[in-house]
């Protein structure tokens, strides 16, 4: 599968909404769970992940790069504005958009997390939940992603106490589980998802990726065709049945499918492994 890997991180893009940054790929597979070593994009990843080397409101270890100094004396400014602040609200977000904005997605999340204890709505709840996913999805260290995704689950579950049918969270908390002891449970929270709502998109489109990383590919292609008939524009979609295609040995099909993706991909790397994908195809 590793020549899949970057596909697969394009997917979890679109299943979280996060569309400014690429998350490491958890390997889901409905009898066992494992995390993708993906060696190639290593030192992308370790831009990007847990933690800033320097604050550690969220009580993780970390092994980041540190905050450049403009970054750094940028968050001791407003950690100074925040000592004084009569409303620290705006300022928790002040903080964790720096935090994002320097990758530095745990710490982010952490001050997320404070807004949402100080004004415990769904909503901020929700935006707590999708942060520490998002930083769950980057960490590196099993001990940051144990970590993280408890942090991501108690979020999700706040929302689902009160919303029980945001499904978009319970997908994501679903997630959380596939490297767990019970990877079952996230296939079951999926069905779940799909049992009220058969086209909840973000649903589908992780059953296809569960199916793609357990070499059930005919079952991944299926979901991805269920995606493209309510979302003919999904390239993510696109891109998974073009890869399970292969795999099932349809490759003509595969390479019409990928061809046509080529003018809607930007990104170099990603561009870079299509061109490989289309010229390996006989």
């Amino acid at each position: 599968m590793k020549r899949h890997s970057l596909i697969l991180i394009v997917i979890a893009i679109a299943l979280t909404g996060f569309l400014y940054y690429r998350p490491k790929v958890v390997v889901k597979n409905e009898a066992k769970a494992n995390r993708d070593k993906v060696a190639d994009n290593k030192g992308k990843a370790e831009e990007h992940h847990e933690g800033d080397g320097h604050d550690h409101s969220g009580d993780i270890t970390t092994q980041a790069p540190k905050l450049s100094a403009e970054e750094q004396k940028q968050i001791d400014a407003l950690k100074q504005k925040l000592a004084t602040a009569k409303d620290k609200i705006p300022v928790y977000n002040e903080i964790a958009e720096a935090f994002a904005k320097a990758n530095q997605f745990d710490s982010a999340a952490s001050y997320i997390e404070k807004i949402a204890v100080a004004q415990p709505t769904t909503e901020h709840w929700l935006r707590a939940g999708d942060a520490y996913y998002q930083a769950y999805n980057l960490a590196l260290k099993p001990e940051n992603v144990e970590s993280l995704a408890g942090k991501t689950r108690a979020a999700y579950n706040k929302v689902l106490e009160k919303s029980p049918r945001q499904l978009q969270a319970k997908t994501n908390l679903a997630m959380t589980y596939v490297q767990t002891d019970s990877p079952m449970q996230a296939i079951m929270m999926l069905r779940e998802v799909l049992n009220e709502e058969p086209n909840f998109e973000p649903a589908l489109m992780q059953m296809g990726v569960l199916s793609m990383q357990s070499n059930q590919y005919a079952k991944a292609a299926d979901r991805f065709r269920q995606v493209l008939r309510l979302n003919p524009a999904n390239v993510n979609a696109q891109f998974g049945l073009g890869y399970s295609l292969i795999e099932l040995g349809e490759k003509e099909q595969a390479k019409k499918i990928l061809l046509d993706l080529k003018p809607k991909v930007k990104e170099p790397t990603l561009l870079e492994e299509l061109n490989k994908t289309l010229e390996s195809i006989k």
